[in-house]
């Protein structure tokens, strides 16, 4: 399962439904975008202690997942496949351009 910087404050904060679907999981993926998204965001909290232990918890059982050069033709494919289904894929950094109740979980 690949999170996202959403899924990872929903588990962070012990969202019920995010924290059944990472028991789920057989392993559990961050892209190196994610990770540096989410530390931004704790680096910013009051609770930044609590927070930043809990992710090195979670860290322990995840893999960080590089970009690298080969990452950038995956990342061509998949944009084109969802543009050829009408998917329109807007890539975004922005977790303010985020619907607050969107979790994405993808394997």
């Amino acid at each position: 399962m690949i999170l996202d910087t959403n899924a990872l404050s929903a588990a962070a904060d012990d969202d019920p439904g995010v924290i059944a679907q990472l028991a789920r999981a057989d392993e559990m993926a961050i892209p190196v975008i994610v990770l540096g998204e989410y530390r931004h965001g704790i680096a910013q909290s009051r609770n930044r202690a609590a927070y930043e232990n809990w992710l090195a918890g979670l860290l322990q059982d995840c893999t960080v997942l590089d970009i690298t050069e080969p990452t950038t033709h995956s990342y061509a494919e998949i944009v084109l496949e969802l543009k050829r289904k009408g998917n329109r894929f807007q890539p975004t950094t922005s977790g303010s351009q985020r619907s607050a109740g969107s979790i994405r979980f993808r394997c």
